[in-house]
């Protein structure tokens, strides 16, 4: 079976079932990468793990690695709580700042937010699943869903499950168009309709903000997606998708936390 590892300090690191093999090691103050396999450029609605393309250094790599490692184990062991449904999170770091975290480290910026969580989500659904990575993209979160095991077959077979999901906006960061990234939007929820018996919030992006020109690519994005998502097989017939329209109530709507997140990923505005 291909792997994907990162020679780090602390050891070889190795999520489940990678599509690539990537070797990326750094020495302290080096900045070194060591390659191996395939270095494409990345699309939005193409399944593929954090590389060198979207990673800013060698040591943000292994922090995906690692941090992502982390996420699938918590997927494989969540289970719902009699009668009460699960509420699994998935997105960028505007979503891991529920955890108050940034790659799995404390951050600053989202102290309080794990208390609002308590406080709110998780009364209706008792310990949601937050499984979310700083400076994602569409394309992660679509590998993240299949070969990154963040959806095992338990998770997935549970009816009562229900996914939020907000990603895209470092698409837009990284110079994606507003089309493609919304392709990437629209892949993702897809591929969890497809593999999974559960519900579907999609989130809109929120606004972006840091130039005007950035907030109308995010409200394009957000339009793009709508207009299409009628198309996204949402019906359920033996636990498998069925052509069907979305409904109304499962089609994009803006999230009300335009606070959450004033700044990207490590001090970075445009990487959330």
């Amino acid at each position: 079976m291909p792997a994907y590892s990162a020679l780090v300090s602390g050891g070889a690191v190795r999520p489940p079932r990678a599509t690539c093999l990537l070797l990326a090691s750094f020495a302290a103050g080096s900045g070194l990468w060591l390659l191996v396999g395939s270095q494409k450029e990345e699309q939005p609605d193409v399944a593929s793990p954090r590389t060198q393309r979207s990673a800013r250094s060698a040591a943000q790599l292994a922090k995906w690695i690692r941090w992502q490692a982390v996420l699938a184990s918590e997927a494989a062991a969540h289970t719902a709580s009699p009668g009460k449904g699960s509420l699994a999170l998935w997105g960028d770091s505007i979503t891991e700042s529920w955890r108050g975290t940034s790659y799995g480290t404390p951050a600053g910026r989202a102290n309080g937010t794990p208390a609002v969580l308590a406080q709110t989500l998780a009364r209706r659904w008792p310990s949601p699943a937050v499984l979310a990575i700083s400076g994602d993209q569409t394309q992660h979160l679509l590998w993240r869903l299949g070969d990154g095991g963040e959806l095992p077959p338990p998770l997935a077979s549970d009816g009562a499950l229900t996914a939020v999901v907000m990603i895209g906006t470092n698409n837009l960061g990284a110079g994606h168009l507003p089309g493609p990234t919304a392709e990437g939007v629209l892949a993702v929820a897809r591929e969890y309709l497809r593999r999974s018996r559960g519900r579907l919030l999609l989130c809109a992006l929120l606004p972006r903000g840091h130039t005007a020109a950035r907030d109308t690519a995010a409200r394009n994005l957000d339009a793009g997606a709508a207009s299409n998502l009628g198309s996204t097989s949402a019906g359920r017939r033996r636990g498998r998708a069925a052509p069907a329209p979305l409904p109304a109530a499962l089609r994009p709507q803006r999230c009300a936390v335009p606070l959450l997140h004033a700044r990207g990923g490590e001090g970075q505005p445009a990487a959330a």
